[in-house]
């Protein structure tokens, strides 16, 4: 290899990580959207320190039956739901929307598609969500959360 000046190679690793991936910005609808997300992940990695570290200590939820649900009854109910040993479970958020945000307060609603899929067959369930997230000792967590089913919401199928 030729002599090649290093001020060459720099520009060049700084332009590379300038297209690298980033964290979401605080406060921005992806930080929401990506905190729903982390969560959705750690339910299917069956991974209690995730929700312990997002809902708030006085969180309440409310399951799509309309039962309220502490924290700890919230972080149960999640991690419930096992898969097959030869199935897997998967999600989707779509429609994400801030409907309020302002200055450590925000409340997001989305559609929230949950499947696991097992031998020759496939279940999905639907909720429209709704959190509250709040700023609590300069960390934003999860203050509630509400889930309402979608008619039609659960639908077994047949080998997809």
């Amino acid at each position: 290899m030729k002599n090649v000046p290093i001020s060459f190679v720099l520009a060049c690793l700084g332009q590379s990580s300038a297209f690298g991936q980033c964290a979401p910005a605080p406060d921005s609808p992806y930080f929401f959207r990506n905190l729903s997300e982390q969560r959705a992940e750690a339910k299917i990695a069956d991974d209690a320190a995730v929700f312990e570290n997002l809902l708030s200590d006085t969180f309440l939820g409310r399951s799509a039956d309309g039962k309220p649900l502490s924290k700890r009854d919230f972080i149960a109910g999640e991690l419930a739901m096992k898969p097959p040993k030869t199935g897997r479970r998967f999600y989707a958020i779509r429609h994400y929307t801030l409907i309020e945000h302002r200055k450590g307060y925000t409340v997001a609603s989305y559609l929230l598609t949950e499947g696991m899929t097992g031998p020759g067959e496939t279940h999905l369930v639907e909720s429209q969500m709704r959190e509250v997230y709040e700023v609590i000792d300069g960390q934003w967590r999860l203050a509630s959360l509400e889930m309402a089913p979608v008619a039609g919401g659960e639908s077994p199928g047949q080998g997809r």
